[in-house]
């Protein structure tokens, strides 16, 4: 079988769940209400660039940055032809002023809260003015506002590069955005000169390894606004209007690093080729409180290292926490996770059973675990929520947590205080180590703590609407039912129509 081939049945293979059924790859209805909406939103943590970074890896700086080698609703706005790079009056750049730090949605948060990071990357999109360089790349790009924003830039005279999964655009899975803008960016590419041109390409799974898929989430503008330079917005949020209205995520922007920005374009240049890189394992550090570790995490440094989250647990001690951190002296945990399953899961599952008989202050909120590592982990105690719910009742899971963080304050080596948060776009699993994915590490104690305090009311706010039986028979509406018996529903309801209730969290990536 070929690398290709093995890639697209590896990426289609259901994983090792609590129910065992078909795929269907039905799409989410449009929003559907906001029972919590008001909730209190979470401000960005300013973070401030290092004097000093220590680093390694290709993508160099100069003048223009040459490096090597079912829809919910949304506003959407006309896009008039200026000639391919020509910016009119009415195609500027648009004033924007990113702000450095830590952002999460909630979709069932008022427009605000829910559309909060979507705004963002658009607002980021249009303020890049002409001459500079959008790159980007998502495991899915579907959004016509998103597009609308990446056709305009490149007619202005923007570069914009778009780097996807070529799952989210086939015959059998049609993609009118991804194709619009693939189309646009060719417009006028004989006039510029080559690091200028744009273009959107679909890498066939894992761009930098045989194995995988492309699935980082990764938004890169050389300029935005009149000041902003260098500016990088990273974590679990896809190019998709569903990453508003069906999902919570998370981003951490930065800018200003010119370093960090280089390293990220670096890595999109070898994405860019779509070929296996020896090794495919990137990691930066820019002095002691920031790190970017970029997967396929494979080759020899990967070896020696192991399993990237299992290293960071074995460094997790669970009494002695001091300065306040913790809880009563112990280490907080808290993960807010999409997927965890098969062998890697239960790997990590043990661990973290381990920590918590050990006093550990452990909570989960996630959204596609394996049966068997929900199972262990509920007998050992850790506290778990399952922030996934089935809004039409067909038996498909379409509100869910989408984020992938763990945020700690504790003990972690020799430090007792230590208050440190791992994010990014990748999931608990061995497809996870072969794709091309990307892992933050933070250590910002206002970020943490805004992690920390993000993941518990998660931990404690499933919407009020989940448990209220809305969608049965007039003879039941009204009544109240736990979390078990809402999920024990979906599941009944996947069984009888022959879908896979998880079909669409793996389908949005």
């Amino acid at each position: 079988m070929s690398p290709v081939s093995h890639r697209f049945t590896q990426r289609l293979t259901a994983p090792l769940l609590t129910v065992l059924v078909a795929t269907s790859l039905t799409v989410a209805p449009a929003f559907v209400g906001a029972a919590d909406a008001g909730a209190p939103a979470v401000s960005a943590a300013s973070v401030a660039g290092p004097a000093t970074v220590a680093r390694s890896g290709d993508g160099g700086r100069g003048k223009g940055r040459t490096a090597s080698a079912s829809r919910a609703p949304e506003l959407t706005r006309g896009v008039k032809s200026t000639g391919g790079a020509t910016a009119t009056a009415r195609n500027r750049a648009r004033p924007y002023n990113p702000q450095p730090g830590v952002m999460f949605n909630d979709p069932y948060g008022g427009d605000e809260a829910r559309y909060r990071i979507f705004r963002h990357i658009v607002a980021s999109i249009d303020g890049v003015p002409r001459g500079e360089k959008i790159r980007i790349a998502a495991w899915n790009l579907r959004s016509k506002k998103i597009a609308a924003a990446l056709v305009s830039a490149h007619r202005r005279g923007v570069s914009v590069r778009v780097i996807m999964d070529s799952l989210n655009a086939t015959a059998g899975n049609p993609n009118s955005d991804a194709d619009y803008v693939q189309r646009a960016l060719r417009e006028g590419n004989k006039k510029r000169t080559p690091e200028m041109r744009s273009w959107l390409r679909k890498c066939q799974g894992s761009c930098r390894f045989p194995l995988g898929i492309a699935h980082t989430k990764f938004y890169a503008f050389s300029k935005v606004g009149r000041k902003s330079k260098d500016v990088v917005i990273y974590g679990s949020n896809n190019a998709t209007v569903l990453a508003a209205t069906i999902q919570w995520n998370d981003v951490y922007t930065v800018k200003g690093w010119a370093n960090f920005y280089d390293d990220w374009i670096g890595v999109f240049n070898q994405m860019a080729r779509d070929e296996w890189v020896r090794p495919p394992l990137r990691q930066y550090s820019y002095g002691p409180k920031f790190s970017m570790t970029y997967y396929p995490y494979a080759g020899p440094q990967a070896e020696k290292q192991g399993d990237p989250t299992l290293r960071i647990l074995n460094k997790i001690r669970c009494q002695g926490a001091t300065d306040g951190t913790g809880t009563n002296g112990r280490t907080k945990i808290r993960i807010g996770q999409t997927g965890m399953f098969g062998d890697r899961g239960k790997l990590i599952a043990r661990r973290l059973i381990t920590m918590r008989k050990r006093g550990c202050d452990i909570k989960f909120v996630y959204a596609m675990f394996g049966g068997d590592v929900v199972k262990m982990m509920r007998n050992a105690g850790i506290g778990m929520t399952h922030l996934a719910y089935d809004a039409n009742d067909d038996g498909v899971y379409d509100r869910y947590i989408h984020m992938k963080a763990m945020a700690i304050s504790g003990v972690y080596g020799r430090d007792t205080s230590a208050e440190i948060v791992w994010n990014g776009s990748a999931n608990w699993t061995q497809t996870a180590l072969e794709s091309d994915e990307e892992v933050g590490e933070i250590r910002r104690p206002a970020v943490a703590r805004a992690y920390l305090r993000w993941i518990d009311r998660l931990y404690v706010s499933r919407p009020a609407s989940w448990t209220t039986d809305t969608q049965g028979t007039a003879e039941r509406r009204g009544v109240a039912l736990t979390p078990a018996q809402v999920d024990a529903r979906t599941l009944a309801i996947a069984r009888a129509r022959g879908v896979d209730p998880y079909a669409m969290i793996k389908a949005e990536g």
